[in-house]
C-alpha cells in the first residue's frame, strides 16, 4: 500500500467549453446530406473487411452490436428503421436510405467514454436482456447532445430514432457542465479534487508496478489522466437519475484495452473527484 498525504480544499463552479456541433435545427443537415457522395478510401476498406454476416451472438450484448454497426456499412443500412425519424423537439424530419451518411461514432478515435450513476449500473453492459439503449454524442462547446435510440426486437438491434437536444435537457447536464470546466481549467480542476483521492493503478515511476493508496492534490500532476476535451460519448443502458450524487466516468480505449474510472461525488453542491482507477 502506497500512501501520499497532502491536503487541499474543493470549490465549485460550472462553465461550458469543447468541440463544435451545431444547433438542433442545423444538426439535421449534418446527419442527412441530400447530395450524392462517393465512398472514401477508408469506407471502401470498411466494405472489404466486413463482408461476413453478423453472427447471432453479436446481437446479445449491445456493446458487441454497436462496434459492428459502426464499422460495417451494409449492416448499418440493414439495422436502421427507414425513413429514420430525426426529432428536434418542435421540428421533425425523416431521413431516407439514400440520404443516410455512414455513422462511425467513436471508431475513428482512441477512446470513448461512459457515464454511470453507480457501480451496479455498470454491470448492465453485460446484460443480455436489454431491449432499449441510447447512444449519446455530446458536443461540449455547443452544449448539444445527439441521441441515437436503439431497440431490440426479435433478437435484432435496430436504430429507430435520432433525438437532438440542448444540454440542459439531458439527464447528465449538471455533471457534463462540470466536466467541461474540469478538463479545460487547471485551477478549477485542482479545486475539484477531494482532499484524499483513492487510487488504484500503475506506478508513474515504474510501468511494470501497480500501486494502491491515497493521493492528494499536490501530487495530482503525476497521476492526472488524459481526458477527452472536445466530445464525449455515452451509452445509456438504463434510466438515469438527474439527482444522483455520484457519477462514474469510464474512459475506455478502443484498440489498446486500457480503461480508467474516475468517480466524482457531490460535496456541498460541488462535484469532487474522489477515486481514480486505472
Amino acid at each position: 500500500m502506497t500512501t501520499i498525504a497532502l491536503i487541499i480544499g474543493c470549490k465549485g463552479g460550472q462553465t461550458n467549453n469543447g468541440e463544435a456541433a451545431g444547433t438542433e435545427d442545423d444538426s439535421i443537415a449534418t446527419v442527412a446530406d441530400d447530395g450524392q457522395r462517393q465512398l472514401s478510401l477508408e469506407e471502401e476498406r470498411d466494405e472489404l473487411i466486413t463482408q461476413e454476416p453478423l453472427p447471432l451472438s453479436a446481437d446479445e450484448l449491445f456493446d458487441d452490436f454497436i462496434f459492428n454497426f459502426a464499422s460495417n456499412r451494409r449492416l448499418q443500412m440493414e439495422r436502421i428503421k427507414f425513413p429514420l425519424l430525426v426529432n428536434s423537439g418542435a421540428k421533425k424530419e425523416y431521413i431516407a436510405p439514400e440520404n443516410w451518411q455512414m455513422e462511425h461514432f467513436f471508431m475513428h478515435q482512441g477512446e470513448y467514454t461512459l457515464m454511470f450513476d453507480d457501480e451496479d449500473q455498470m454491470t448492465l453492459t453485460q446484460d443480455t436482456a436489454l431491449v432499449d439503449v441510447v447512444l449519446e454524442k455530446i458536443f461540449l462547446e455547443e452544449a448539444f447532445v445527439r441521441q441515437y435510440l436503439f431497440s431490440r426486437a426479435s433478437g435484432r438491434w435496430m436504430l429507430e430514432e435520432i433525438r437532438n437536444q440542448t444540454l440542459p435537457r439531458n439527464a447528465n447536464a449538471q455533471f457534463i457542465a462540470f466536466y467541461q470546466q474540469f478538463v479545460s481549467d487547471s485551477t478549477f480542476q485542482r479545486e475539484s479534487l477531494a482532499d484524499e483521492i483513492v487510487f488504484q493503478g500503475s506506478d508513474p515511476d515504474d510501468d511494470f508496478a501497480q500501486m494502491e493508496g491515497v493521493i492528494t492534490p499536490d501530487f495530482w500532476d503525476a497521476f492526472r489522466p488524459e481526458l477527452p476535451q472536445r466530445m464525449l460519448f455515452n451509452i445509456v443502458y438504463a434510466p438515469l437519475n438527474p439527482q444522483s450524487q455520484q457519477k462514474i466516468l469510464v474512459v475506455r480505449g478502443i484498440s489498446n484495452g486500457l480503461e480508467q474510472e474516475l468517480t466524482f461525488r457531490l460535496n456541498q453542491g460541488c462535484w469532487q473527484l474522489v477515486k481514480l482507477v486505472e
